[in-house]
């Protein structure tokens, strides 16, 4: 019998101990929450890359996959239709489907063009043709991508505000990696090209850089972002806040470690060799939205009645 009470007081005292867990009440640790993202694969989402291989996800206890697609507005196709949850786009083709009835949020924030010159984003021309100013567009054969891509709509307004009427200007559509050789064949006469084709073409020594628009039109403006359907994110709150936890951590180490390793990043991330990453101008890193370049942006895509007008903080998602 002493023994018996010996037996139980040494229970009762372990589970009145401290730190002392009853080994049914373990809990196993729950799957990772699986994520797929739909991306353009560019140097301005490599925080999937930083977020992965830094463990950022991980101590999430997220699996976050992502797959390519050609252009911003099919990243927003494949979020709304459902086949990815979250998707990396351009910050114009977001806002331009919210204002057309899409429920999408910025989830969180990507990259900033540059305030001030080079950009990762150029109108070039040939290196030997007379074209020197916007008015020697005029009757000319251009690429800005996808027509009312926001690389188009910023052409148009740069036309427009050096005083050149963009309908004498004759716009053809024309995928980023074949503008070079449309220009250096003579198909086209101006193209606004992207990183790392810029520099591709500039060191060829048949380009030269014409303008900047986007820096011209909105300097430090976002450019990049990473987006949900609103109603996914109330139906899963937690894990759109853990996701963003991690990307904005992997943006930040990206906004503030050196160059040298922020190049090592973007050339595994985009598959760039490493001296021409050295070479390229890479966008701002920035987890902060800049509100009134949003409402720039927003403006400028009501004036050309590609959206109707909303408040654009309301499409900031605040967890």
């Amino acid at each position: 019998m002493m023994r018996l009470l010996q037996g139980c007081c040494a229970v009762l005292i372990a589970a009145l101990s401290p730190g002392w867990v009853p080994q049914a009440s373990a809990q196993p640790k729950p799957a990772p929450a699986v994520l797929r993202v739909a991306y353009i694969p560019i140097a301005n989402y490599t925080a999937l890359l930083v977020a992965r291989d830094k463990g950022y996800f991980a101590e999430e206890n997220l699996s976050v996959t992502w797959s390519p697609v050609a252009q911003g507005a099919v990243a927003v196709e494949a979020v709304f239709g459902g086949s990815v949850e979250i998707g990396g786009s351009a910050i114009f083709e977001t806002m331009v489907a919210r204002g057309n009835g899409l429920d999408l949020l910025f989830l969180a924030g990507a990259t900033h063009i540059r305030s001030e010159p080079p950009d990762n984003n150029a109108l070039l021309v040939r290196t030997e043709d007379a074209i020197r100013a916007p008015a020697d567009l005029v009757g000319k054969r251009v690429s800005a991508g996808l027509i009312n891509s926001v690389n188009y709509v910023h052409m148009v307004e740069w036309l427009q505000k050096k005083g050149v009427d963009h309908n004498k200007v004759e716009f053809l559509e024309v995928p980023f990696p074949q503008m070079a050789d449309a220009l250096f064949q003579k198909r086209l006469d101006a193209v606004w090209n992207v990183e790392p084709f810029v520099t591709f073409m500039t060191k060829s020594g048949k380009a030269r850089v014409l303008a900047y628009p986007f820096i011209d039109n909105i300097p430090g403006m976002d450019i990049a972002n990473y987006m949900a359907k609103e109603s996914w994110i109330k139906a899963n709150t937690d894990v759109a806040r853990r996701f963003k936890r991690a990307i904005d951590r992997a943006t930040t180490h990206l906004a503030t470690t050196s160059k040298e390793e922020r190049d090592d990043w973007v050339a595994k991330f985009t598959g760039m060799k490493l001296d021409i990453v050295k070479d390229v101008t890479l966008p701002v890193y920035s987890t902060e939205f800049n509100v009134p370049s949003l409402q720039a942006n927003l403006d400028l895509g009501v004036r050309y009645k590609m959206m109707k007008p909303f408040d654009v903080k309301s499409m900031i998602w605040n967890p």
